[in-house]
């Protein structure tokens, strides 16, 4: 199964809506890097919720989410969230799904960590395919974060000749 992996990285988020494609767009760039084979990156796009429900296989041991996440600082800004900060049941974001929840219900089993990015303009319903230029120059930060999670070192990690084929492409 594609998702046979100790550790995924997800990017959740809609490309159509300016800054809600931070997720996809940090995926689009981590799978230009030469990861160990137990990394899998994932572009989730709006179906997260779908893939962590029915796709997660029991080999994944740790999960990292990117996504866009608004708490008020300023846009480009980057935190990472534990599931336990993302309130329960009802957290609808850009997308309208519920990612707290099968979050919530995996947390006791494997290590979850939320790498979000402070929108500037999510465009919703208006399709603007670029992101804003404050969450563009958070990519490399977010990248570094993600390394950093995986305990590679961001300065050594190769850059692939082409995006690695073992990443899988996924989306609304």
């Amino acid at each position: 199964m594609i998702l046979e992996a100790e550790t995924l990285v997800v990017g959740c988020g809609n490309i159509l809506f300016q800054d809600d494609g931070f997720g996809p767009r940090v995926a689009q760039e981590l799978s230009k890097y030469e990861l160990p084979p137990d990394i899998r990156v994932i572009d989730a796009g709006t179906g997260a919720p779908h893939l962590i429900f029915t796709l997660l296989d029991e080999t994944c041991k740790k999960l990292i989410i990117l996504d866009c996440i608004s708490w008020g600082a300023a846009p480009g800004t980057l935190r990472k969230f534990s599931v336990d900060e993302l309130p329960k049941g009802k957290f609808v974001d850009a997308h309208n799904w519920t990612l707290s929840e099968p979050l919530h219900g995996l947390k006791d089993k494997i290590d979850i960590v939320v790498i979000g990015c402070q929108p500037a303009r999510v465009s919703e319903p208006d399709i603007v395919m670029e992101l804003t230029p404050e969450v563009e120059r958070a990519i490399p930060g977010a990248i570094e974060m993600v390394m950093e999670e995986l305990g590679i070192d961001y300065g050594t990690v190769r850059q692939a000749e082409e995006p690695i084929r073992r990443s899988a492409q996924g989306g609304a």
